[in-house]
């Protein structure tokens, strides 16, 4: 992985008690991590559906922004549930089918919509409860770090 994406509905990097846990695995990660903020607008009287729908479209246009050869992988609680050995295969074998930027998509609190989900090459599942989605970023970055040192033979992975 040369370069990283995370697209989120709402800011990852504003919220006091993930920052640091965030700002640690992007030090540790050798690859270039971006984690833009979405202009998305809602307002307090939008039904759920609507906000999905916004929220949709706001990835949708963070996605076309994108470079051709962008792995696209969603964060589903229905995606596959790998281990952590099976995932750096899963994300090497993407890799060796020339993908070098990936973009991860973290959906909002009303999940992504089938559009969104149809862009997906990948779908990743981190068991079948729901995490909170600046949890899930945390998590995501530790897994590509731990990745990253599982493909390299480093140690931190106890198998």
């Amino acid at each position: 992985m040369q370069s990283i994406t995370i697209l989120c509905p709402s800011p990852l990097m504003k919220d006091k008690t993930t920052k640091p846990l965030l700002d640690e695995y992007l030090k540790r990660i050798s690859a270039k991590v971006d984690c833009p903020t979405l202009a998305i607008k809602t307002k307090a009287g939008d039904s759920d559906s609507i906000v999905k729908q916004k929220q949709a479209d706001g990835l949708t246009d963070a996605l076309a922004k994108l470079p051709q050869n962008t792995a696209v992988i969603v964060l589903d609680e229905n995606g596959k549930n790998p281990d952590s050995i099976t995932f750096a295969k899963d994300i090497e074998k993407i890799t060796l089918n020339g993908y070098s930027h990936f973009c991860f998509i973290i959906g909002g609190a009303f999940g992504l919509t089938d559009t969104v989900l149809e862009k997906a090459d990948y779908k990743l599942a981190f068991g079948k409860m729901v995490w909170p989605h600046r949890l899930v970023a945390v998590m995501l970055l530790e897994q590509l770090y731990r990745t990253q040192q599982i493909l390299a033979g480093h140690p931190y992975h106890k198998a």
